[in-house]
């Protein structure tokens, strides 16, 4: 699923504010006290797009994509650099 940046900033604060909002009258999300300032469409094309849901009458909250798409991407790790005995790692030849 593909995600415009202002769609995955909506996600970053739903997320952020507990996962879960109220859909005010105005079509925005007020969460954890909060109206969130994204658009009443941005709310309605993550409907569309499945990472947000309906959480009961008025209210929305994540799907288990939406918690995917707004957390950080994880970092990638060379095995060959973990160091698990707390020694210092020693300098390259040549580096001073």
């Amino acid at each position: 699923m593909t995600l415009t940046d202002s769609q995955l900033e909506a996600l970053r604060a739903l997320k952020a504010a507990v996962g879960e909002g109220a859909i005010d009258k105005h079509g925005g999300v007020v969460s954890a006290g909060e109206r969130l300032p994204f658009l009443a469409d941005t709310w309605l094309r993550l409907m569309t797009l499945d990472p947000v849901e309906g959480a009961g009458p008025m209210r929305v909250g994540l799907t288990a994509a939406g918690v995917a798409a707004a957390s950080p991407a994880g970092r990638k790790i060379d095995p060959r650099f973990l160091r698990t005995d707390n020694q210092p790692t020693p300098a390259p030849p040549g580096a001073e």
